[in-house]
């Protein structure tokens, strides 16, 4: 996923969500099933998914534990797997445009990774 389209599927996502964001991210959470196997680590900035869907993020993630789901909060950036953040991510953009929320290049996007292209 660009890292264009990631930033805008965060701030539109935050934006649209407001309060309720937090939730949103605290199903995706519930829902991931890790699968075997070592995947990269993720670092994750305010700047890079804005200040209100960080603030989410750490929200969701410290409210309870998960067994699937494990982090590392450094203060300045939340460390995830990078197939945790994929889910998180495709979740929350397929959210929005069922929502009738995402613009076009997010839908397109999407539509992209569905097919496999």
């Amino acid at each position: 996923m660009d890292s264009t389209i990631l930033t805008e599927i965060w701030r539109r996502a935050s934006a649209c969500c407001g309060d309720e964001f937090v939730h949103v991210l605290n199903g995706l959470l519930d829902e991931y099933e890790r699968k075997p196997g070592k995947d990269e680590p993720v670092r994750v900035t305010a700047e890079w998914v804005g200040q209100d869907g960080y603030s989410s993020l750490v929200i969701a993630l410290n409210e309870k534990s998960r067994r699937n789901v494990r982090y590392f909060d450094h203060g300045w950036h939340i460390e995830l797997r990078s197939r945790l953040w994929a889910h998180i991510c495709r979740g929350i953009q397929h959210r929005l445009v069922l929502s009738g929320f995402a613009p076009e290049a997010i839908t397109e996007d999407l539509l992209a990774f569905e097919i496999g292209v």
